[in-house]
C-alpha cells in the first residue's frame, strides 16, 4: 500500500485575521515534496488553519486514491485534540474536528505526528506567504532574492492566481535544467537570453515574448546582462520569503 506523508502548516497575521495554509506532499518523507500548494483561507484563527489544512490534505488524499496517510504538524494542541489526548471546546473548531473525523473514515490508515517547526519549516513558510495574498487585492510588495551569484529576482506584485518578477542576469550566468507546475510568460526588456525548451534554442531579443508550460523542463543562459520580467499563473509561493 502506497502511503501519502503530508506536512501541513496554517498561518493566522493575527487572531481572527488574514489566514493562510501551506502543505507539502510526500511519498517518501526524507525526499523532496512531489506537490505543494498555499492557499489563502480568509479570516481564522492560529488553529482554526491547521484544522483547514488539514481536511485539505484529506481531501487531496482521497482525490488521489491513498489509503495509508500520514500527517504532521507542528501545533502540539491541535495534534492532541486530534489524537483525542485533549479536548476540543472552542467552537469555531468543533465543526472542523468533526469533518476531519468524517473524511478519515474513508482512508484505511490515517495518523497525525506532532514535529518540531524546524521540520515542517516549508510548509510553515507556504503558509505565511499565503496569509498576505487576499484575492481581493494585488499585493504591491518589493521582495528581493538571489536565485544564485549573478542572477536575482525582485517580485513585483502578486495575487495567488499570478505573479510578476523581475530577473536580472549577468552576462554568462544560467540556470540548470528545472521545472515547476506554473506556467510562466517571459518578456525581455534588456539584453539576450536563450531557453532551451523540449529540446529547441529559443533566443530572446528585448520585446520578445515567450510561454513556458507548467511541468516542462527549461533551460535559461544569458548571452549579454539580461532583464526579464515573468507573469507566473498561478503564483509562485516559494518566491516569497514572509516572516
Amino acid at each position: 500500500m502506497n502511503t501519502l506523508f503530508i506536512f501541513v502548516g496554517g498561518h493566522a497575521r493575527q487572531n481572527n485575521g488574514d489566514s493562510g495554509i501551506g502543505l507539502c506532499y510526500h511519498t517518501d518523507p526524507r525526499g523532496e515534496p512531489f506537490f505543494e500548494e498555499a492557499e489563502y483561507i480568509g479570516l481564522e484563527t492560529q488553529n482554526s488553519t491547521v484544522y483547514h489544512a488539514i481536511i485539505r490534505a484529506l481531501n487531496r488524499a482521497s482525490e488521489w486514491h491513498f489509503k495509508d496517510v500520514q500527517v504532521y504538524l507542528d501545533n502540539r494542541l491541535v495534534a492532541g485534540q486530534l489524537n483525542e489526548n485533549m479536548s476540543v471546546r472552542a467552537q469555531n473548531i468543533i465543526p472542523l474536528y468533526d469533518r476531519i473525523k468524517k473524511l478519515a473514515e474513508g482512508i484505511e490508515r490515517f495518523t497525525i505526528s506532532y514535529v518540531s517547526a524546524d521540520k515542517n519549516r516549508r510548509s510553515r513558510e507556504l503558509a505565511k506567504s499565503a496569509a498576505i495574498a487576499s484575492p481581493d487585492r494585488i499585493t504591491a510588495q518589493a521582495i528581493e532574492f538571489e536565485v544564485k551569484p549573478g542572477i536575482n529576482g525582485l517580485v513585483m506584485a502578486f495575487t495567488p492566481k499570478m505573479m510578476v518578477v523581475r530577473f536580472t542576469y549577468q552576462e554568462g550566468t544560467w540556470i540548470d535544467f528545472h521545472s515547476h507546475y506554473h506556467e510562466q510568460a517571459s518578456y525581455l526588456t534588456k539584453g539576450l537570453l536563450k531557453y532551451v525548451v523540449a529540446d529547441q534554442d529559443i533566443l530572446m531579443t528585448p520585446g520578445a515574448a515567450l510561454v513556458v508550460s507548467g511541468n516542462s523542463d527549461h533551460k535559461i543562459e544569458a548571452l549579454e546582462d539580461t532583464t526579464e520580467i515573468v507573469i507566473y499563473s498561478p503564483m509562485r509561493w516559494d518566491l516569497l520569503n514572509i516572516s
